[in-house]
């Protein structure tokens, strides 16, 4: 069996890259990721900081070096 990923609720890792390339999945799972986790400053920012799809382009990376969505989540 496949490892799970830790970013989008232990989805493997391509169905989480996949989800990350769409901007509408990746800011809804990222932003229930960092409510998950505990971070609700990033869970703000990442509401706002969405809109301007600097962190989209930040979770697209991140999900495919680091296989975990890693900022401010």
């Amino acid at each position: 069996m496949a490892k799970k990923s830790k970013a989008y609720f232990g989805l493997p890792w391509i169905v989480s890259v996949i989800c990350a390339i769409f901007p509408l999945t990746a800011w809804l799972f990222g932003w229930i990721t960092c409510l998950m986790r505990g971070k609700l400053l990033g869970a703000v920012l990442r509401f706002f900081g969405m809109l301007f799809g600097i962190l989209w382009i930040c979770d697209i990376i991140t999900m495919i070096l680091r296989k975990n969505i890693t900022v401010l989540a």
